[in-house]
């Protein structure tokens, strides 16, 4: 479980991540990461979040998300919020690395999956964008579609999919952390 001044790391993404306020220290009210990324680093497939709505405060940098098919530059210092259910992603522009104060409400489930995939990560699990092999994916995500699914396939395709292949993935030695 997630601890406030823990820090974290994906070197397939090139982030890190201190969690500063834990699902357990808000009541599961809310969830807030401090995440610097390397420059030029793209974040993860087009995704959504159903569970809970993203609230970035950039620090430093720039960083171009994607949501909704629509591009945004953001220059530090400045906010950016992308709503529950809104597919984005990202990536990091220019040579610096950038920083931003994440808010995610309600915390569900989210750091979790975050400690789930920077440790697969980092024990070289995943490829070099930090995805793992379908079976791998199928076991974590069965658990966590709530808080991250892709934006294709549908959600009930993911779902119906991962709810096959997850146990396929136990069987053949898998495991969700």
């Amino acid at each position: 479980m997630a601890r406030a001044g823990q820090v974290i790391r994906n070197p397939a993404t090139g982030e890190t991540l201190t969690f500063v306020v834990t699902s357990a220290d808000s009541d599961g009210s809310a969830l807030r990461v401090d995440v610097t990324a390397d420059p030029h680093k793209e974040g993860p497939p087009l995704h959504v979040h159903r569970g809970f709505s993203e609230r970035h405060h950039l620090q430093a940098g720039r960083i171009r998300f994607t949501l909704r098919g629509e591009e945004h530059l953001v220059e530090a210092p400045s906010r950016f919020e992308i709503p529950r259910g809104a597919p984005h992603t990202f990536r990091v522009e220019g040579d610096e690395p950038a920083r931003t104060i994440v808010d995610h409400e309600p915390a569900g489930t989210y750091e979790r999956f975050l400690e789930k995939m920077y440790g697969l990560a980092a024990e070289g699990k995943t490829n070099e964008k930090g995805v793992p092999n379908l079976l791998q994916a199928a076991v974590v995500g069965h658990e966590h579609l709530d808080d991250f699914s892709l934006a294709r396939p549908p959600y009930l395709v993911q779902r119906a999919l991962f709810a096959v292949l997850a146990p396929l993935g136990r069987l053949a030695g898998y495991r969700s952390r």
